[in-house]
Order: C-alpha cells, then sequence, then structure tokens
C-alpha cells in the first residue's frame, strides 16, 4: 500500500521530548537575574511551544529590551546545561525510524533555534533519521509555524497535501491549519486536547501509536 504521506513534521518541545525540566530551569534562571517574581508552574508551562522573547513579554509585561535580556540570561543557562536536560517521549524514536524505513522524510519544526535542535539530534545520534530541520536561525528569522512548515515543502518539493505536522499546542495546529497541511494533536506534551480541538486539530493521538495508526491507516 502507498504512504499517505510524504513528509511528517514533528514540534520538538513536547512532542519528541518532555523539555520541561531544562527549560524551566533556564526560565527560572533568567527572570531570577532581571529581579522579577517567580513564575508559577502554570505560567512556566505556557513557555513550551511559543517563541521565547514571547513569552517573556507575556507572562512578566517586560519591555522588549527587558525581553532581550532575559532571552541572553535564558540561553546562557540553556546552552551549557538545560538542552541536555530531556527525555523522549515513549515510542517516538522507532516511530521516526519506522517512517524512515517506510520512505516517507521525517523533518523537525520548531520555534526553538535551529542551532539548539541541530545540536540535539546530533546529540541524540538521530542524524541519519531526521531530513530537514526548520527553525528560525536566529532571533530575527521568522518564527511562525506556517513559515515553518511552508519552508519543508519548499526545500522538498513535498506537495502539501502529502504532508503532516504533529505537534502538542495550538501553534502548531494553527501553523498547518495557515499552511494548509493536515494535523495531529498529542496530548501527552504541554497542550491540553481542548487546546488543541479549538485549533482544528484534524487528528488527536495520546501516544506514538496513536499518530501511528493516523500515518499509516
Amino acid at each position: 500500500m502507498p504512504n499517505k504521506f510524504d513528509a511528517v513534521l514533528f514540534d520538538f518541545d513536547g512532542t519528541i521530548a518532555d523539555t520541561g525540566v531544562g527549560i524551566f530551569n533556564s526560565v527560572r534562571f533568567a527572570v531570577a537575574a532581571l529581579g522579577f517574581k517567580p513564575l508559577s508552574e502554570k505560567q512556566l508551562r505556557s513557555f513550551i511551544g511559543p517563541p521565547i522573547f514571547d513569552s517573556f513579554k507575556r507572562e512578566l509585561g517586560m519591555s522588549d529590551e527587558q525581553c532581550e535580556l532575559a532571552v541572553r540570561k535564558y540561553r546562557e543557562l540553556y546552552s551549557r546545561s538545560g538542552i541536555y536536560q530531556f527525555e523522549l517521549y515513549p515510542g517516538i524514536e522507532p516511530l521516526i525510524r519506522e517512517l524512515k524505513e517506510n520512505g516517507m522524510k521525517v523533518c523537525i519544526a520548531s520555534s526553538k533555534p535551529e542551532k539548539f535542535i541541530i545540536k540535539i539530534v546530533s546529540f541524540l545520534k538521530m542524524d541519519e533519521i531526521i531530513d530537514l530541520v526548520s527553525a528560525p536561525k536566529d532571533d530575527s528569522a521568522p518564527q511562525d509555524k506556517s513559515y515553518l512548515i511552508n519552508n519543508v515543502s519548499e526545500l522538498l518539493g513535498v506537495e502539501k497535501s502529502r504532508m503532516l505536522m504533529v505537534g502538542d499546542r495550538h501553534f502548531d495546529i494553527n501553523g498547518a491549519r495557515v499552511a494548509g497541511v493536515e494535523s495531529v494533536g498529542v496530548t501527552y506534551g504541554y497542550g491540553s486536547e481542548d487546546e488543541l480541538k479549538k485549533a482544528g486539530a484534524d487528528h488527536i493521538a495520546h501516544s506514538a501509536a496513536e499518530i501511528r495508526e493516523v500515518i499509516f491507516s
């Protein structure tokens, strides 16, 4: 049976890996460095998904200048230790390998800076199974998910009707909808099923096995 999709795009934080510990520690470090009050657990969780600059502005009401400094302090700790504080979700790596074995392109579409994603992929020794990383090259680069998804289509020459976006937040689902790409919202990450349904997810998956069912059904 021919593949339903030619390319499957995965968000990273909250979709491929639980990166909360490293991100939360780095956010706390930045917040303390700027003298702001500690954030609640709910506020910290909201940092998973959107661009980090936007999160500091939204949750703390920082000025642009303060946000830029907070991002620098965040990355100071994240690049040193936070980047390695994560765990792959159960079944995700075997799923990615199965997609590759069946001739599909596997991509990461993330708002996390490209240099960090590439470093993590190398650390995981997954270079040979990730075909493309679509992520911002710097803070001035476009970070919207629809842009990152369109970028994959253009670089790989894959029709968007033959692409699938997998993510855990409404940013991923909205980006897929704007780009005209089918989507799977996963509930094991940092977004709720209600959030994903409201964003218009075409499918909901509670595990890697359920993502597989969508792809191979």
